[in-house]
């Protein structure tokens, strides 16, 4: 059986759970810039086609969090490089401005 890639469920969490609500002035101030977030997923279903003999996850974003402090933008940026790194074996995270 052959596994494919994870697929990403349509749609962002409710506004509850979805730290850009509200923040529209404040990213409209600054258009340029990179935000930085912690997305939490669950696994929404594993589908199995029978006819291809494939299975693949999908996922759900569940909770989306932007950092806006700088510093812990940063840091969460440095734990993606370092997460990237041990996964790929040493690919370094493009530069983003927090």
């Amino acid at each position: 059986m052959e596994i494919k890639p994870t697929s990403f469920a349509r749609g962002v969490p409710a506004s509850e759970r979805n730290g850009f609500f509200g923040l529209e002035p404040r990213l409209m101030d600054r258009p340029d810039a990179a935000v930085v977030a912690v997305v939490v997923y669950e696994i929404d279903e594993v589908v199995h086609k029978e006819k291809r003999d494939e299975r693949y996850p999908v996922v759900r974003a569940v909770l989306i969090e932007p950092l806006l402090d700088d510093d812990d933008a940063a840091t969460a940026l440095r734990l993606a490089s370092e997460a990237t790194a041990t996964r790929t074996g040493a690919l370094d995270m493009p530069e983003v401005d927090a």
